[in-house]
C-alpha cells in the first residue's frame, strides 16, 4: 500500500543499477523493441588533465604546469585551440614532449570574458597521428586578482560576483576562472598537486590522496575520477575536520572563528545524506565537504559546497542551504543540465530540498507553508508583466529569476507529482539520476522519462507549465444551493469555475465547508474558460475553499496575498520613513538598515515623527514613527491584531514584553489594498540593533517577534481579499 500524497515517500528497496541489463531482460521478456534508456543525453569526451599548481596568496600570483591527455577527436581538426584565464601567460607547449608553436588568437581587452582564445600548431604533418600524439603540455603562469564585488540589492539573491580571487583574504578558482586550459564541450578529469604556503590549506572536488609540508610549503595531491563539467579549488587558513559516514569522509573547512560549529555541519551533512540516499540512491562521490568562503555564496560543487562567512556563521544547516547544496550532489554535479537549452535543476533540487525535505520528516505545517511562501514569491516578483517561460531560466540573477527558476519550477515538480502519484514521480527521478549521470540531460528527457513512467502523454502537462508564461488565474462565481430532489438529507452546491490569462488544464481540489465546521473534499478537472460544477454534501454548506492545500500554482493579486515586507520590496512605489527627532540611540541602531536603502534606486527616503499614511505606496517605517503609528490606531488592519502598551506588544492575544524585543508588523495599507505598511521597532534601541542589518532576511511574514536578536514568533495575517475562499449565499 502505497503511502498518501501527504505523507513521506521512500522506495521500498534501492533500483537497480544496471538498466541495460533491465532494459535487455525486458525485452527478451516480451519481445518489445522499445529502448530500455528514455533520456537522449550526451556525454561529452573527457579531458585528463595532471595539473601541478603553486599559489602565492601575497602576491596573487600563479605558476602551473598542465599535462593533458586529449580524446582523438581534437587531433582530427586542422589545430587545437583552448581558453585561458586573460591574465595568464603561456611560457612553453609540448605535443608529446616536443615544443609546438602557438600564438593567441582572440584577446579580451575590455575583461568582460575574463579569457582569451590560443591556438597551437602541430609540429608537422607526419606527427599529427591521434594514437601516438595525445599528451599536450602547457607551462603558463601569472596573477589572478579579481577581488568579490557586491551582488547589490537588499537581499542575498546571487554569490558575490568574480571570475576568480588570489589573495591574503582567500583563494577561489572555477570554471569563470579559466585558471587551466579548458575546451568547450568537453568534461574533465584530473590529478592536482597544489602547492601553498604551509599555513593554507586547499579544497577541491573529488579525495585527496595525500599531502605534506616541506619548509613553509604544503604540497596536496587531489585525485578527481569522476568526469565533470569544471574544476574548482578553495583555498585558506583552514580548520580541518573529518567524520566518515559509512564510505562516505565528511569534513568542514572552516575559519578558526567558526571551527567549533563543525560537529553541527558534519551531523546535518549525515542526515541529509541518510534520507537522501534513500530517495535518490547512492552518493555519486567519495566525499562530501562544507566549506567556508571569504566572500557571501552559496555554491555547491561534485563532493563539497562553498558557503559564505556570514551563512556559516549563522549555522545555515537548514534543508534550503545546506540540503540544497547536498541535493546538488545527484542534480547539477553529477546529472548535467545545459543551461542554454534550459535549467531544470534549480527547480527539481529546490523541490527535494527547500520543500520535500519537511514533508518527509513529518513536519507537514512547515511544507505547507513552504508551498504556500513559493506561490507569494512568484506572484509578488514574477508579475504578468515581467513574467517569462520556465524554459527560458538558465541561471539566477535578480529576484524574478529565483521565482520563476527555483520557486515556480519547484511547483511545478510538486503538481507533477500531484498528477502521477509518489511512485511514478520518484521513479521518474530516480531514472533521471541513473541515466542522466555523466550526461547532459534536458527538459525533452525530463518530459519522456516521466511520460514513459506514468504511462500517459505528458506533453500538454509540459507545454502549458514548461513552454509558456503564468499561471492560471481563476475565480469561483453564481454559486447557490439547493435540496437534492433524490434525498432528503443532502444538499446540492453549483457554481461556475472561470479562468482567464491563458486556458489550463488543471484537475483542481476544492472543500465544501459546512455548519458543523466539518467539510467535503472534491476535484473539478478544469479544461475550459468557464465550467460549472455540482457537489452534493450533507447538512448546509457555508462556503468554498479553492485548492485548500496550497497544492496548485495560482495566479494572484497583490491584495489576494498575505501583508509581509516583500510587499514592500516589490512594490513600484517604496516610501521609507524614520524619525526626524529619534529617540537617544535609535539613530545609531538603525543607522545599518538606513544605509542599507540608501544604496538603492527608487526608494523615497523621509524624515517625519508623525507621519500620514496618504499615498498610493507602500511603507516602510522604522523606530519610533513605527511604535507611535500603532499607539495611534490609525492602522484599521493592524488594530485588529496588534496592541500596543508602554514596554508592551500584544499580536493575536499573545504578549510580548521586556526591553530586549524587536517586532516587524506588515499590515495593508488603510486606503489602498494593493500597497503595505511595514513597521520595525524595538523596545529599545539596543534589541533593534542586531536583527537592523539582516531585516530583508524576514520578508515572507506578516509578523516577527525577535529578542536579543533570535527570531521567537511569526506568523501571517489574512489577505485584504481572498483568492481561495468564497461565501455560499444563504438561499
Amino acid at each position: 500500500m502505497r503511502p498518501p500524497s501527504w505523507m513521506p515517500y521512500y522506495p521500498k528497496t534501492h533500483p537497480p543499477v544496471d538498466m541495460a541489463i533491465l532494459g535487455f531482460l525486458f525485452w527478451v521478456i516480451t519481445g518489445s523493441l522499445i529502448a530500455p534508456h528514455i533520456i537522449e543525453a550526451y556525454a561529452p569526451p573527457t579531458i585528463h588533465h595532471t595539473l601541478t599548481v603553486e599559489l602565492d596568496p601575497e602576491t596573487h600570483r600563479l605558476t602551473a604546469t598542465d599535462v593533458l591527455h586529449l580524446p582523438k577527436s581534437l587531433f582530427n581538426q586542422t589545430a587545437l585551440s583552448f581558453a585561458l584565464n586573460a591574465h595568464l601567460t603561456i611560457d612553453r607547449i609540448a605535443i608529446h614532449g616536443q615544443p609546438a608553436s602557438f600564438s593567441k588568437i582572440s584577446e579580451d581587452p575590455s575583461g568582460q570574458t575574463g579569457f582569451e582564445q590560443w591556438i597551437i600548431e602541430f609540429p608537422s604533418s607526419s606527427l599529427k597521428q591521434p594514437d601516438a600524439f595525445n599528451t599536450l603540455t602547457v607551462v603558463y603562469h601569472g596573477h589572478i586578482n579579481e577581488s568579490p564585488t557586491e551582488s547589490g540589492g537588499l537581499r542575498f539573491v546571487r554569490p558575490d560576483k568574480t571570475n576568480g580571487h588570489i589573495g591574503p583574504e582567500g583563494i577561489y578558482l572555477t570554471s569563470e576562472t579559466f585558471w587551466y586550459p579548458t575546451w568547450e564541450q568537453h568534461l574533465v578529469t584530473v590529478d592536482l598537486a597544489v602547492s601553498l604556503p604551509a599555513d593554507w590549506q586547499a579544497i577541491t572536488q573529488g579525495q585527496e590522496t595525500h599531502q605534506s609540508v616541506t619548509g613553509d610549503q604544503r604540497i596536496s595531491h587531489w585525485r578527481i575520477q569522476s568526469p565533470t563539467e569544471a574544476l574548482t579549488l578553495a583555498a585558506n587558513h583552514f580548520v580541518i575536520q573529518k567524520k566518515p559516514w559509512r564510505d562516505i569522509q565528511l569534513a568542514t573547512y572552516l575559519f578558526p572563528s567558526e571551527a567549533p560549529l563543525a560537529q553541527q555541519y558534519l551531523d546535518a551533512t549525515a542526515n541529509y545524506l541518510d534520507l537522501y540516499t534513500k530517495l535518490l540512491g547512492p552518493y555519486p562521490f567519495t566525499q562530501f565537504a562544507v566549506v567556508e568562503n571569504f566572500f557571501p555564496s552559496g555554491l555547491g560543487m561534485p563532493s563539497f559546497t562553498l558557503l559564505g562567512q556570514r551563512i556559516v556563521q549563522r549555522g545555515y544547516t537548514q534543508p534550503y542551504s545546506l540540503g540544497h547544496e547536498i541535493v546538488h550532489s545527484w542534480l547539477g554535479n553529477s546529472v548535467f543540465n545545459d543551461f542554454a537549452k534550459g535549467n531544470w535543476v534549480e527547480g527539481l533540487t529546490t523541490y527535494l530540498s527547500n520543500y520535500y525535505y519537511d514533508e518527509a520528516t513529518g513536519n507537514y505545517a512547515a511544507a505547507h507553508k513552504t508551498r504556500r511562501q513559493m506561490m507569494d514569491e512568484y506572484n509578488l516578483y514574477a508579475t504578468s508583466e515581467k513574467d517569462y517561460p520556465i524554459r527560458q531560466f538558465h541561471h539566477k540573477e535578480t529576484r524574478i529569476d529565483n521565482a520563476v527558476g527555483y520557486q515556480k519550477t519547484a511547483l511545478v515538480f510538486h503538481m507533477l507529482r500531484q498528477k502521477l502519484g509518489d511512485d511514478a514521480f520518484f521513479k521518474g527521478v530516480r531514472q533521471i539520476i541513473q541515466e542522466g549521470t555523466g550526461h547532459y540531460v534536458e527538459w525533452e528527457d525530463l518530459k519522456r522519462v516521466f511520460s514513459h513512467v506514468a504511462k500517459q502523454d505528458l506533453t500538454e502537462f509540459f507545454k502549458q507549465w514548461i513552454e509558456q508564461p503564468g499561471a492560471p488565474s481563476i475565480t469561483i462565481h453564481d454559486l447557490s444551493v439547493r435540496p437534492d430532489p433524490l434525498r432528503s438529507d443532502q444538499s446540492m452546491v453549483s457554481g461556475t469555475i472561470s479562468q482567464k490569462d491563458g486556458i489550463y488544464t488543471v484537475a483542481l481540489p476544492i472543500q465544501v465547508n459546512l455548519q458543523e465546521a466539518s467539510t467535503i473534499s472534491a476535484t473539478v478537472n478544469l479544461e475550459h474558460a468557464t465550467q460549472p460544477f455540482t457537489v452534493n454534501v450533507p447538512n448546509t454548506p457555508t462556503s468554498i475553499t479553492l485548492d485548500p492545500g496550497h497544492h496548485w500554482l495560482l495566479r494572484l493579486k497583490r491584495e489576494q496575498l498575505p501583508p509581509m515586507l516583500n510587499g514592500w520590496d516589490t512594490d513600484v512605489r517604496r516610501i521609507l520613513i524614520h524619525a526626524k527627532t529619534a529617540a537617544k540611540g535609535e539613530e545609531a541602531s538603525l543607522q545599518a538598515l538606513i544605509q542599507r536603502i540608501q544604496g538603492q534606486p527608487d526608494i523615497e527616503i523621509l524624515q517625519n515623527d508623525s507621519p500620514a499614511l496618504t499615498e498610493a505606496a507602500s511603507y516602510l517605517i522604522i523606530g519610533t514613527p513605527a511604535r507611535q503609528l500603532l499607539e495611534s490606531k490609525t492602522l484599521p488592519a493592524c488594530n485588529k491584531q496588534v496592541q500596543m502598551e508602554s514596554g508592551r506588544t500584544t499580536i493575536l492575544e499573545q504578549v510580548f514584553e521586556g526591553p530586549n524585543m524587536a517586532f516587524l508588523i506588515t499590515c495593508p495599507h488603510p486606503t489602498f489594498s494593493n500597497h503595505t505598511v511595514s513597521l520595525f521597532f524595538g523596545h529599545s534601541p539596543e534589541a533593534a540593533t542586531p536583527v537592523a542589518r539582516l531585516l530583508f532576511f524576514y520578508g515572507w511574514d506578516s509578523y516577527l517577534v525577535f529578542k536579543q536578536g533570535k527570531v521567537v514568533a511569526r506568523g501571517m495575517f489574512e489577505p485584504v481579499h481572498s483568492a481561495r475562499e468564497f461565501t455560499i449565499p444563504t438561499p
